[in-house]
């Protein structure tokens, strides 16, 4: 409950920021679509795994799906997705390699030429593979897999994103509720900051981390024709982690605390490929991810990393009880101009 209250916290000063542009409003770069609501259904593949690498064994910890849905709802200034990971794309060994479930919370909010965004995160349920049995003393040993049912990852993140250039549109890329219809790219430094945890009661080790990231690079949206487009973007950055490493020594010896500091520095790409009409629109895009980072924990991340997105999505004339309430929300935002 405290972390949703943390969570609500970051949350509102933005909200409070927000600010809807006029609904007829456009430029010759993009059409704005205030005066709809969208729906949209993400299918992607970012779901990591992690290695555990102590000096006696070295493990492979992951989870029994690769595929995670998500519905999004986009009006306005805000965009709500929330994730999951239904029955039919879980794995069907499940009796081999437990079952996962995956909850992830998205908002965007966007002010003028700023994009915030707030996530939440959270998979349970893990398996090991690829591991020595000799060295081993876990529990639910089950043929080549142990069974991690409790072991839980917990992300909570927080991304700012500012534009130089105002002819770029965010919501074009994001969220769909507007339509590039002329070529634009700009310069974009953004901020990342978050928490992360690896926590299991019943395995040595849990690790907790604080960290921040400051990118920059640059993205361009082509217009191919009236219906078609194509995204690319570059991004580097270097960044800092805090982390404390939790080891489990017995049950009569008090856990042991370490703390260290890893320096980071990555490189992201993207493309992407979509189609526009005025109602429906749709897309894929793939994202790769380079890190490195002063590795001291024995619970290493991916170095190196990609992933794909296909979405889908549908805009259609809001409820009058839908708009009326957003309408009521934007008349008690103190930021917005008489």
């Amino acid at each position: 409950m405290r972390r949703f209250l943390f969570v609500f916290l970051l949350i509102m000063p933005a909200l409070l920021m927000a600010q809807l542009e006029e609904d007829s409003t456009s430029n010759s770069y993009f059409t704005k679509m205030n005066n709809t609501l969208n729906l949209r259904l993400d299918l992607d593949n970012d779901v990591r795994s992690y290695v555990y690498d102590a000096p006696n064994e070295s493990y492979s910890i992951k989870p029994n799906t690769n595929l995670r849905l998500a519905v999004a709802i986009n009006y306005r200034f805000l965009s709500l997705k929330v994730g999951f990971s239904p029955k039919f794309l879980q794995g069907a060994d499940s009796d081999l390699k437990g079952k996962t479930n995956i909850f992830r919370l998205s908002l965007d909010i966007f002010y003028k030429d700023f994009l915030q965004n707030f996530e939440f995160n959270k998979i349970k349920g893990y398996y090991i593979e690829a591991f020595d049995e000799s060295n081993l003393n876990l529990i639910e040993i089950n043929n080549d897999y142990i069974i991690l049912p409790d072991l839980k990852t917990l992300n909570i993140t927080g991304t700012t994103l500012y534009r130089f250039n105002e002819n770029y549109s965010f919501k074009a890329v994001v969220n769909q509720n507007e339509i590039q219809t002329k070529s634009a790219g700009s310069f974009i430094p953004s901020l990342y900051y978050g928490y992360f945890e690896i926590t299991d009661e019943t395995t040595p080790q849990d690790i907790k981390s604080f960290f921040t990231i400051l990118n920059a690079g640059y993205y361009y949206t082509f217009v191919i024709n009236k219906n078609w487009y194509s995204n690319l973007g570059l991004s580097g950055g270097l960044g800092v982690e805090f982390n404390k490493l939790i080891t489990r020594v017995g049950d009569d010896l008090p856990d042991v605390t370490s703390r260290h500091t890893n320096l980071v520095g990555n490189i992201s790409t993207q493309i992407g490929l979509g189609y526009n009409s005025k109602r429906f629109y749709g897309g894929t895009a793939l994202v790769g991810n380079a890190t490195n980072r002063d590795e001291q924990s024995v619970i290493q991340f991916d170095s190196v990393r990609g992933y794909f997105k296909i979405f889908v999505g549908y805009r259609f004339d809001p409820p009058k009880s839908f708009e009326k309430g957003m309408d009521w929300l934007e008349s008690k935002n103190p930021f917005k101009k008489n």
